[in-house]
């Protein structure tokens, strides 16, 4: 039988074949191995199962404890450790310890204590069968207190660049450290004095900064190293440098410390003096990695510091001693600092609840802080969210991250929007003819109200008198009850719930979002909503003759001849109005990445599916619209405020956000019981359907699918946008969109009508909520809402003929409801009795006043109002004439005509400048 490794071991035989004693360093050795260690770094057997292993481990142990304190004399003390203990045997004891545990150790497998994955193994498994007690292990293993990143750094791979600093030319050490630059896939320079050193690292010399500086110091009378470490990092973007001292052996070992001086002037390394090409590839290793890494950690560094010097929130990061450190551009504005002043104490600044939770050791915290400003004299309170950073168990910074309040913002916008041209505006800055409008204050004192205006009223009125941390609370309350969305259900932010049952989490998740509504006012980039793939696009040429081309190329003018359109293209104005604006002005073939023939395809067939024989909801309205909304989006704030992508889906949803309209309203098919009443549950019936049908009628053939090479994400954005903004031409939630419109953009000053807000105090426009992409829609709903009752505030001949039409088809209504008993949805449009102009004055009373005075200031075009006025005051006049039909209005407006055409200065049928 052969044997074993341990028995070769203590087996050490004589030149003259008989057995010898062991020497010291085997009883020695043979101690430690039967204790668990090998000290030959010897892998042992890994298919030894570790039950066994343990197991001789916990036997040895036992053994050796036993022995141990038979041996030792009784009056000693007790020992302290096993080296204490080994020393006090005897002789014989040593011996009678080394040959029981050579006995016992023969068929043991040695359990190797090297430093390696396996060890981990082994650990591992011990704690499994009882060994090791894995909560002790859980408690030694503590995490730390704050989250790394890992991801952000990063670096990209690069070759080394080797600087060497030699006063001497022919320096065999500098000779020796390129060389070995050279064999690590690095490039060596090499400068002999401080000048020429800080002008290489100056980026508009070179812009090839070194990942590592190689310094002489070993002669300070030619060259000072410790000034010029000091000088370079002076330097900016020098922090990742690798800087390396090379000094004298002598030096290096008189002094204990002699390396302290180096290591505060800003160096990282020092060598002594060598010629070894092997001592000098292990230390470009070591300074390559050790610049790989610090280039990661500052770069990410570095990103941290720019988002935060990006955003619009105050933002200020102090050391444990609240000594503010960092600060960025929205806190130096806001309270006049200047960066270039350094550090300074965080308690000069601020004050309040917030600073107390810092000082306390919270983790991190939501309080209110009160911040002091230079330039004004009044302290202002802000909501302040806080966190302590701690990579190991002692704080190293805090960070400050105060929320801005409208009132702070009231001369300044948040952001860098540039589409925000002023800061803010004043509502009567737009009538540029100088008319005097009323101010959008009146909307406060309405009959028709909304309950949120009222909640935002009484709010506001309870912050005077209130103490600080009651009114950063209740403008906290404020701002969220301006959001567009009051009742939209969100997961909660709670890290525990979701590591503990993420299945759950996600599921709710899912249950609660009513589809994928975050689409709808998501931001894409300039680039991934303009990118078109190599398709084959077939350009068309749109063939109109002169007269049609010469109308068409006024189709961007608020007073364009639609009606004209109409009859020149026999009723099919929607298809070439469309191929014009859409196909050419707006390109919406280069956003949808589709040709111009199914554009074509497309609008034919959606102008198809609207009926000819409604009066007021046929193509030609459609087109009215599609027009509406194309001069809208060529104004300036939406043209910086919107994507290419989301004025394509305005404009597909204006060219189709009636097709298919029966004639009749929603309440007339849900008295009807009509099947698209029963399919849509009596819920935005008309709406509902007209969305659903664009998609069926686009997505039916290839030749029509306008979004066919679209990718998946931005088919479901443009797709929510369209539905979006033809749900919300529903006249039954008209209030409810204005309300919202006017709560979030524009700034009230807290006060109502009770409390002496004049109807003509102007109203500035809230800058602040234009940076909130789920804010950008209600600026979508607005602009088609305004673009689908646009017929109040065009030109007088437009505004006239529409209101004809609109009340021939409410009249046939009326008729049907009649002969088919049903409830009458609109008593007054009765043939009999109805007053035409008394009709057209409540709506623009209650409808369209306010809404297009609202619009108007926001987009900054004051016709909008002026043709409002004009046509209510015409309207005004007629029902004083004792006009009612739709006949006598007729009569009356070319009467009208007739008059005013040699004064030309009033005309309806031309209107001028003025109007």
């Amino acid at each position: 039988m052969a044997e074993s490794k341990h028995e070769k071991t203590y087996k050490n035989p004589r030149k003259d074949g008989k057995e010898r004693n062991p020497g010291c360093w085997d009883k020695f050795k043979s101690i430690f191995e039967n204790r668990g260690f090998d000290l030959e770094f010897e892998f042992t057997d890994p298919n030894t199962p570790i039950e066994k292993r343990a197991s001789t481990l916990n036997t040895h142990r036992k053994s050796f404890s036993e022995i141990s304190s038979s041996s030792i004399d009784s009056d000693s003390s007790p020992a302290v450790n096993f080296y204490d203990q080994f020393t006090t045997l005897s002789e014989d004891s040593k011996n009678e310890v080394d040959n029981t545990f050579r006995k016992t150790s023969v068929s043991r497998p040695r359990v190797s204590m090297r430093p390696s994955m396996y060890l981990t193994n082994i650990i591992e498994e011990t704690s499994s069968i009882g060994d090791i007690d894995p909560i002790e292990l859980d408690e030694n293993r503590s995490p730390p207190p704050s989250y790394i990143p890992s991801a952000l750094l990063y670096a990209p791979p690069e070759p080394l660049e080797l600087l060497c600093v030699f006063p001497e030319r022919a320096s065999r050490v500098c000779a020796a450290a390129s060389a070995a630059a050279s064999r690590v896939g690095g490039e060596a320079r090499t400068v002999r004095g401080l000048r020429e050193t800080l002008e290489l690292l100056r980026r508009d010399v070179d812009p090839r900064l070194p990942h590592v500086v190689v310094i002489d110091a070993r002669q300070p009378q030619s060259l000072d190293a410790i000034a010029l470490a000091r000088a370079i990092r002076g330097i900016k973007n020098t922090q990742h440098i690798i800087l390396i001292a090379v000094v004298k052996k002598s030096a290096y070992l008189k002094d204990d410390f002699a390396v302290l001086p180096f290591l505060e002037a800003g160096y990282n390394r020092v060598m002594v003096e060598t010629l070894g090409a092997t001592a000098w590839c292990a230390e470009m290793l070591q300074a390559r990695s050790a610049a790989t890494a610090a280039r990661a950690q500052i770069g990410a560094v570095a990103a941290l510091a720019a988002a935060a010097d990006r955003s619009r929130d105050l933002v200020a990061v102090t050391d444990d001693q609240q000594r503010i450190l960092l600060t960025n551009k929205s806190w130096c504005r806001v309270l006049g600092w200047r960066v270039e002043e350094g550090p300074r104490p965080f308690t000069e600044t601020a004050g309040g609840e917030a600073l107390r939770l810092a000082s306390s050791g919270a983790r991190d915290w939501e309080a209110p802080v009160t911040l002091r400003r230079r330039a004004a004299p009044d302290p202002i309170l802000l909501p302040c969210r806080g966190a302590a950073v701690a990579l190991t168990r002692s704080t190293s910074h805090v960070v400050f991250v105060c929320e801005p309040t409208n009132a702070m913002d009231g001369e300044r916008g948040r952001g860098s929007l540039h589409s925000i041209r002023r800061g803010s505006l004043d509502v009567r800055s737009v009538a540029s003819d100088g008319l005097r409008r009323t101010s959008l204050a009146k909307l406060q004192g309405l009959p028709l109200e909304a309950p949120i205006t009222k909640v935002i009223t009484l709010l506001s009125a309870a912050t005077e008198g209130a103490p600080p941390s009651t009114v950063a609370c209740i403008e906290r309350a404020v701002d969220m009850l301006r959001t567009s969305e009051l009742y939209s259900p969100q997961m909660k932010d709670e890290p525990k719930l979701r590591v503990e049952d993420p299945i759950a989490t996600d599921l709710i998740g899912a249950l609660l979002s009513q589809g994928p509504t975050n689409i709808i006012s998501s931001r894409r980039s300039s680039n991934d909503s303009t990118v078109v793939r190599q398709t084959n696009r077939t350009n068309i040429k749109h063939k109109t003759s002169g007269q049609l081309r010469e109308l068409l190329d006024t189709a961007l003018t608020w007073d364009f001849e639609i009606f004209r359109l109409e009859d020149m293209t026999r009723g099919r104005p929607l298809t070439h109005l469309g191929l014009t604006l859409m196909g050419q002005r707006f390109d919406l073939c280069g956003t949808l990445e589709c040709d111009e023939r199914t554009l074509a395809n497309w609008l034919t067939t959606i102008e198809t599916n609207y009926r000819p024989k409604n009066s007021y909801h046929n193509s030609t309205h459609a087109a009215d619209v599609l027009q509406a909304v194309a001069f809208f989006l060529e104004k300036e704030r939406l043209k910086c405020l919107l994507e290419p992508l989301e004025a394509a889906a305005a404009l597909v949803a204006a060219a189709a956000h009636d097709v298919d309209h029966p004639g009749t309203s929603s309440a007339f098919l849900c008295n009807s019981l009509d099947p698209l009443a029963i399919l849509y549950n009596d819920v935005s019936v008309l709406e509902s359907h007209h969305a659903a049908l664009t998609f069926k009628l686009t997505l039916s053939d290839d030749r029509v699918n306008i979004f066919k090479n679209l990718d998946r994400e931005m088919f479901k954005t443009i797709r929510h946008n369209v539905i979006d903004m033809i749900l919300a031409t529903e006249m039954t939630k008209h209030y409810e969109h204005l309300a919202k419109f006017v709560n979030v953009f524009y700034a009230t000053s807290g006060g109502s009508k009770e409390d002496g807000l004049q109807a003509d105090e102007p109203l500035s426009l809230d800058t602040t909520a234009l940076s909130l992409p789920e804010n950008l829609v209600l600026v979508k709903r607005m602009m088609i809402k305004c673009a689908d009752v646009s017929n109040a505030s065009r030109p007088q001949k437009f505004a006239f003929e529409w209101a004809k039409r609109i009340a021939d088809e409410y009249f046939l209504q009326t008729d049907e409801e009649k002969a088919k008993d049903l409830p009458v949805v609109m008593p007054m449009f009765d043939r009999a009795t109805c007053s035409i102009p008394r009709s057209q004055i409540g709506f623009i009373d209650y409808i369209i006043m306010d809404m297009m005075e609202a619009w108007a200031a926001f987009i900054d075009m004051p016709e909008l109002v002026s043709h409002a006025r004009s046509n209510h005051q015409r309207w005004r006049e007629l029902d004083e004439a004792g006009v009612t039909t739709i006949a006598e209005v007729m009569r009356a407006q070319r009467q009208y005509a007739l008059q005013s055409t040699p004064s030309n200065t009033t005309t309806t049928t031309q209107p001028t400048a003025e109007e």
